[in-house]
């Protein structure tokens, strides 16, 4: 395959990815706690100089430039704007370090959105149905039908017994994983959060870290990049196509 159709090639495929994780941001603009993605592409050296065969910067026809490869994605963990809803049970952390913790079986689960419910059996929840851990590691159980008050840094209390929502500090914001939608795996242990550093207000919900204007110029950029790349493809292509063409018929 001739050299410039390949780095055509290997740009349309990152700009198509780059594509995918900005319409996913887009369609998590109304995602409560939703922390957007940000593509990371890295430049290539040429096949020879990656294989230890040149050494870079000579500026022959071996430095040319390998094109374009796809890292993985960043998680852009600035805290999102808030909202304030006056419902007891919503909570929200100003601070981007920070996550509450459920349970889904086995699994413990980290998210930025403190939309929490009580259920029928009195367990408090978020809207998918994982459980909200306190900060003990259990999950935090009410008596149903009797009432109960939110008190302020994430504790919730019912008679005398009082609950103080989890929160979780990664040791390094490269030790979780997101998960899609809100929520991440943590893939280390992690700090509880407890004293004076628990940032958590009542009342109020995180909203989607994704700025829809921003993200559309994005996308059309991008589309506009892809396409460019595409075309290129089809020029080179036309192109050794009629060189053959003469060839063939000298």
């Amino acid at each position: 395959m001739p050299y410039g159709v390949y780095l055509s090639a290997a740009g349309a495929h990152a700009q198509s990815h780059r594509m995918q994780v900005l319409s996913n941001n887009l369609a998590n603009v109304s995602t409560t706690g939703f922390k957007p993605e940000e593509t990371v592409l890295q430049a290539r050296f040429a096949e020879m100089i990656e294989g230890g065969e040149v050494p870079p910067g000579l500026g022959g026809a071996d430095d040319i430039g390998g094109g374009v490869t796809i890292q993985r994605s960043a998680t852009q963990f600035a805290v999102g704007p808030m909202k304030k809803t006056d419902r007891d049970l919503d909570f929200a952390i100003n601070d981007e370090e920070t996550f509450f913790v459920l349970k889904r079986g086995d699994q413990q689960l980290l998210t930025r959105a403190g939309d929490f419910l009580f259920d029928s059996k009195g367990q408090m929840i978020n809207p998918s149905g994982e459980q909200v851990l306190a900060s003990d590691g259990s999950p935090i159980q009410v008596q149903p039908g009797i009432p109960v008050q939110v008190m302020p840094e994430g504790r919730v209390r019912q008679g005398e017994n009082t609950w103080e929502l989890m929160l979780a500090k990664p040791k390094s914001m490269g030790d979780i994983s997101h998960l899609g939608g809100n929520q991440f795996k943590p893939m280390a242990p992690f700090d509880v959060v407890g004293g004076g550093g628990r940032k958590v207000v009542a009342g109020m919900l995180e909203q989607s870290g994704v700025q829809p204007t921003g993200a559309m110029m994005e996308l059309i950029e991008t589309s506009r990049v892809y396409e460019a790349n595409v075309r290129m493809i089809q020029n080179q292509d036309s192109v050794m196509g009629s060189l053959i063409s003469r060839v063939l018929q000298a």
